[in-house]
């Protein structure tokens, strides 16, 4: 056993599930993230993605709202459900209206493509240190909160 595990006040690497259509660029976020020491599960399965919520909460979700093969909703209403202790970070190449009225409605932050993948670890830290607020204040706290301008904004402001 190493001195790592074998300290009880070591922090935890926080869990992340990321579920894109796009493998190159699930690969990518993939990388990043865990380079930020984040634990990352990584999927372009539906199926997979909603197996890996049910048997361990994430700490965040990263979820792309306009897969082709299958629909990023019904992952993010699931979790939303199943695991509402999970922060939700939707992501869309498409950011029409309807898109980011359920990203506003189900998630914590919003990011559309293509954005900078510092912004993406940005967007992840803040929600992550948001989130230990928001237990206590509720999710509209959050949506006004001081990174709103960097998740809900993009190209297309």
């Amino acid at each position: 056993m190493d001195s790592a595990t074998a300290d009880p006040h070591a922090r935890r690497a926080e869990r992340i599930l990321v579920y894109d259509d796009d493998r190159v660029l699930l690969d990518v976020l993939g990388l990043v993230l865990s380079r930020e020491g984040y634990d990352v599960t990584s999927t372009v399965s539906e199926q997979e993605a909603i197996a890996c919520g049910s048997t361990r909460p994430f700490d965040v979700a990263i979820a792309d709202l306009g897969l082709r093969r299958s629909n990023g909703y019904r992952l993010v209403r699931m979790i939303s459900e199943e695991s509402p202790e999970t922060a939700i970070v939707a992501i869309s190449a498409y950011p029409a209206s309807e898109v980011v009225r359920f990203a506003r409605e189900h998630a914590r932050a919003f990011l559309d493509k293509p954005f900078a993948l510092r912004d993406l670890v940005d967007v992840v830290r803040s929600t992550l240190a948001q989130g230990l607020k928001e237990n206590a204040a509720g999710r509209d706290a959050f949506v006004a909160g001081e990174v709103s301008e960097l998740r809900w904004g993009g190209a297309n402001d």
